[in-house]
């Protein structure tokens, strides 16, 4: 079954995703970049523009000022003595005559050096005669200066005025004889000025030192007397920061979004202003990047067919391979050829895929023809095997596994479940070890071992169980262990024989003296004092026998199985008692240094068997007059208990040394030895989980050294436990 996937996990859709991304970034990079620098190119141009425009205005109007106090100076240059006369007419023609000549006056007053207005001429207005002296006003007259310009004031119909003064000055000392002063109308002049526009909706305005509105290219913004001194760039011309090219974006009055600057007039202290609406100062930026963005589209459409082409020729192919692959999948049939179609590197892919689908098909054969020898050698191997995982159920089972417990169905089964006997436990704590089972009602021993495998395998298995039947090995161990123990047993017959025998003689003179003095007549019969004596001492003699018996059959009876808590120097103390009139024939000291409470874990009888073997091992290598040390003791740092048997007897040869634990080897003369001694001493104390080692040096002796666990590592949890 074909598992669905997006269009964008295919290589068709990769190489349209990849070819249009390659189209729309750069250009979008260069497209950004080159908008950026337009934009900033049009601002700088727009403004440098505008402030131009800005400059030129107020140089119009400073030239205008200087213009008007130029004419005014003449007039009052050219004409000072009679301004300054004392004929009215001649006075009132030449200021009619001026106010003719320029539009932008409203009125004009001559005044004599005392600033007493001698007389006046008006546009707009009558003027009557003075009821008393007039003087001039609205006057900040320097006579260091040229002229003098007043505030700016508003007529009562709201138009901006100002007055310009100049003095009249006597031709011949230049002193200062009377002054000149014409009230200008601002409205007239602005309106001259400021017939241009600023794209299609930006304005000029223009402010005095206070930050009034005086001038505007909509003069109804003037009448409305318009407050703008909060006007970021009006608030930059009051404060004294100079002006520069770079204007400022704000909202103004009317909240819409302009782009302002300021060129001071210089003289007068008035600042022109230029206001122009963002939407229409940026219009060609905008009109830009609508033309880039149909450039990116047209593009991006171009690049995505040429990609849809190109991305369905390099994909065709590939997808033919996936059908190929899916269809051998679901068939199986791995000796297929898939046809090449082309030379370039999907037709390479194609060669390299047949080549790998020959060897897969001899791999899977390969893997069938091991598979069945697996399965013959995992049949035929003789043991249960089964796979656990880490929770110990049941993954894996061969035959011999399910047949040993008569049921085939183990799947996911829990170890607990399955073993359950004598003996079994699933804490898989030791590796190897022998236990009991009942198989079709007949009792079987089986040797339990599991191994831990590597994580990460593809069943997830954590161990191997494995279970052998070794009935008749342990059935074999127990018949040899048994024929030893009897073989040492007659070993010791006779050495039991000469031990019971002085007991015996000793109760038989005393039963014979006691008899004949009893049927003696006369002074010597025994009293019963004496008589007790006499019984007391066969009675000790006789519980002397009784000891030497219980010991030879206390070693040679049957042992019975499993393990219990035991003294090893208790029982190796009444084993080594065994021995001792052997000892004494051969001259040959015994010496032991037992600790008390050398708790182990096994069966005392099979180490009473290890000991005889080993001392009888001692005896026969030792000669008259030489000694055998036994030494037992704890090692509380290693949680081990140790014991050291040493001889001064003829030592082994290196040669031999190594092969005195296999069965049947022996280096006692022939009739001397059954060669069974050590291998079974060896394997009993392997199931103690112990070790047995031998070191010897020829002509001085040898050294057995038997190391075995203590009980749970803790010598002291041993003498707590019940069974000890």
């Amino acid at each position: 079954m074909q598992i669905p996937f997006p269009w964008w996990a295919r290589i068709k859709g990769r190489v349209l995703v990849f070819g249009v991304a390659m189209s729309i970034f750069p250009l979008l990079f260069l497209g950004l970049a080159s908008f950026n620098a337009a934009k900033l190119n049009l601002e700088r141009n727009i403004q440098e523009e505008n402030y131009e425009r800005a400059t030129a205005f107020a140089n119009q109007i400073h030239e205008f000022v200087d213009n008007m106090a130029d004419s005014l100076t003449h007039v009052a240059s050219t004409n000072s003595t009679v301004l300054t006369g004392s004929e009215p007419e001649a006075r009132l023609m030449v200021l009619g005559t001026l106010l003719r000549e320029e539009p932008y006056l409203d009125a004009v007053k001559v005044a004599d050096s005392r600033y007493r207005v001698l007389s006046e001429v008006a546009r707009r207005e009558v003027v009557l005669p003075a009821k008393g002296p007039e003087h001039l006003e609205n006057l900040s007259f320097d006579e260091t200066n040229r002229y003098s310009i007043s505030t700016v004031f508003f007529s009562p119909d709201g138009r901006p005025e100002f007055y310009l003064t100049v003095a009249i000055r006597d031709t011949q000392t230049r002193r200062a004889i009377g002054y000149l002063q014409a009230k200008i109308d601002l409205k007239g002049m602005i309106t001259k000025l400021a017939n241009r526009r600023i794209g299609q909706a930006g304005y000029f305005f223009l402010t005095d030192e206070q930050g009034n509105m005086i001038g505007h290219t909509d003069f109804s913004h003037v009448l409305r007397r318009e407050h703008i001194r909060q006007n970021p760039s009006v608030a930059a011309f009051l404060a004294g920061r100079p002006p520069t090219h770079e204007g400022s974006e704000y909202a103004n009055p009317a909240g819409l979004k302009v782009m302002g600057l300021y060129a001071p007039v210089g003289n007068p202290n008035w600042a022109v202003f230029i206001e122009q609406p963002l939407q229409e100062a940026y219009e060609p930026i905008y009109e830009f990047a609508r033309k880039l963005s149909l450039i990116v589209l047209a593009a991006t459409f171009s690049v995505t067919l040429i990609s849809i082409v190109f991305g369905l020729k390099l994909t065709r192919p590939i997808e033919n391979l996936d059908a190929e692959v899916r269809n051998i999948i679901a068939t199986g049939e791995l000796t297929r050829v898939i046809p090449r179609q082309n030379q370039d590197e999907v037709g390479r892919l194609i060669l390299s895929f047949n080549r790998l689908l020959s060897m897969l098909d001899e791999k899977n054969r390969n893997l069938k023809a091991e598979k069945e020898l697996l399965t013959t050698v995992v049949g035929g191997i003789g043991a249960g095997m089964a796979l656990l995982d880490a929770d110990k159920r049941v993954l894996w089972w061969n035959s011999i596994f399910a047949e040993l417990f008569g049921t085939d169905d183990l799947q996911n089964l829990p170890c607990e479940q399955i073993l359950i006997g004598e003996g079994f436990d699933c804490l898989l704590e030791e590796k190897d070890r022998v236990i009991s089972l009942d198989v079709h009602g007949k009792p079987r021993f089986i040797r339990q071992m599991h191994y831990e495998l590597a994580p990460g395998n593809p069943d997830n298995a954590a161990y191997l169980l494995i279970l052998e039947d070794v009935t008749q090995r342990v059935e074999m161990d127990a018949r040899m262990i048994e024929t030893d123990k009897m073989a040492a047993v007659g070993l010791l017959a006779s050495g039991i024989a000469h031990e019971i025998n002085n007991p015996l003689a000793v109760v038989s003179a005393h039963s014979e003296d006691l008899l004949d003095r009893l049927n003696e007549t006369g002074n010597d019969t025994p009293d019963l004092a004496e008589v007790q004596n006499v019984l007391h001492i066969v009675s000790e003699q006789i519980l002397r026998c009784k000891t030497i018996t219980n010991r030879l059959l206390h070693f040679a009876r049957k042992g019975k199985k499993g393990r219990d808590l035991f003294d090893i120097g208790v029982a190796t103390a009444q084993t080594t008692a065994l021995l001792g009139h052997h000892a004494k024939q051969k001259q040959i000291r015994l010496e032991s240094r037992l600790e008390e409470g050398l708790w182990v874990w096994g069966n005392e009888n099979e180490w009473q068997q290890v000991i005889l073997n080993l001392m009888n091992n001692a005896l026969d290598a030792s000669s008259a007059g030489g000694a055998i040390e036994v030494r037992a003791w704890r090692d509380r740092a290693a949680a081990e208990i140790n014991l050291e048997m040493q001889d001064q007897g003829h030592g082994i040869p290196p040669s031999q040394i190594k092969k005195v634990f296999d069965p049947f080897f022996t280096t006692k003369p022939p009739g001397q030895g059954t060669g069974l001694g050590l291998f079974v001493s060896y394997g009993i104390i392997q199931k103690m989980n112990g070790h047995l080692a031998m070191e010897s040096t020829p002509g001085h002796g040898t050294t057995v050294k038997i190391t075995l666990p203590t009980p749970d590592g803790s010598p002291k949890k041993a003498l707590d436990s019940p069974l000890a």
